[in-house]
């Protein structure tokens, strides 16, 4: 009997070897070494709205992290610099270096939070899968440095997320990694609330006219982006957007308040960046193909 067991437990070993030796070796050998790897630059040249969308909603995180934060500017602030300012200029650049700051770590967080035990990217060409999962794509995809090396995933316990990237919004994203049963009912994924921030927002009570109309609590606040460190940093916040305001906005300015809060870390944009990312590159001699 305790031979059987060692024998069991010999194969089970060169069972693991082989698999670990395969995960390694096949991407090397279905990749065609003529073209050269997509480099983060690369992946980055595109910045996508979605990205840039992270900075308006939640601003306090997004300059956080990334050092480029100020001088990357949103269509809403670009809107106020005249044609010739050279800002204009180096804000693609500045979004093109955050962008490429947010992939890398957006990806060592989803290898260090271990995503990839239970959510494979990998479409596999079998049993219809593409129906299910969207177009199995080839090595060609896999040839950047964000595939390398491709992670593959062990076991489905979640769906597969080769195609991840822009099916969902951000803020869906934002609720999903806090509380992953409240948007996706009978989910058995952890909620990854160290993902998330304390601190204090500007809030604004709903018009008393309008909560009297519908019937909704006159109490019930809306929040203005940006969750901040110190109630002093909210404060003085809440007075630059009351400044902001024209005169027909004198009743908004009333109603504003600042409270305890809590909102995404700068680490969940990273990952979010990333997992929005996954299935939205294309290798350039692919596009020009098509």
């Amino acid at each position: 009997m305790d031979r059987f067991g060692s024998v069991i437990l010999v194969a089970g070993l060169a069972c693991f070897a082989f698999a670990f030796l395969l995960s390694g070796l096949y991407p090397y050998m279905i990749t065609d070494h003529a073209v050269p790897a997509a480099t983060i630059e690369d992946l980055a040249s595109y910045v996508p709205a979605d990205f840039k969308a992270l900075k308006d909603a939640y601003p306090v995180s997004f300059a956080q992290r990334f050092s480029q934060a100020e001088a990357a500017l949103t269509p809403r602030e670009l809107v106020s610099l005249d044609a010739s300012d050279p800002r204009r200029g180096q804000s693609e650049a500045a979004w093109q270096a955050a962008y490429a700051e947010a992939l890398i770590q957006g990806r060592n967080l989803y290898i260090s939070e271990v995503c990839w035990h239970c959510h494979s990217q990998y479409v596999r060409p079998v049993a219809n899968e593409s129906l299910r999962f969207g177009p199995v794509l080839t090595s060609d995809h896999d040839n950047n440095v964000l595939q390398q090396p491709v992670l593959w995933g062990t076991r489905r316990v979640g769906p597969d997320l080769t195609h991840e990237g822009r099916l969902r919004s951000n803020d869906w994203h934002v609720a999903h990694f806090f509380n992953p049963a409240e948007v996706t009912p009978g989910s058995i994924m952890p909620r990854y609330t160290w993902f998330y921030r304390e601190g204090w927002q500007v809030m604004r009570r709903i018009d008393p006219g309008k909560a009297d109309r519908t019937g909704l609590d006159p109490e019930r606040a809306y929040g203005y982006p940006g969750v901040w460190e110190t109630k002093a940093e909210a404060e003085a916040a809440m007075a630059q957007i009351k400044a902001s305001l024209p005169s027909t906005l004198a009743g908004e300015a009333e109603r504003m308040f600042v409270a305890e809060a809590e909102g995404p870390s700068s680490d969940l944009l990273s990952l979010i960046a990333y997992v929005q990312w996954l299935g939205t590159w294309t290798p350039p001699h692919l596009e020009q193909a098509q």
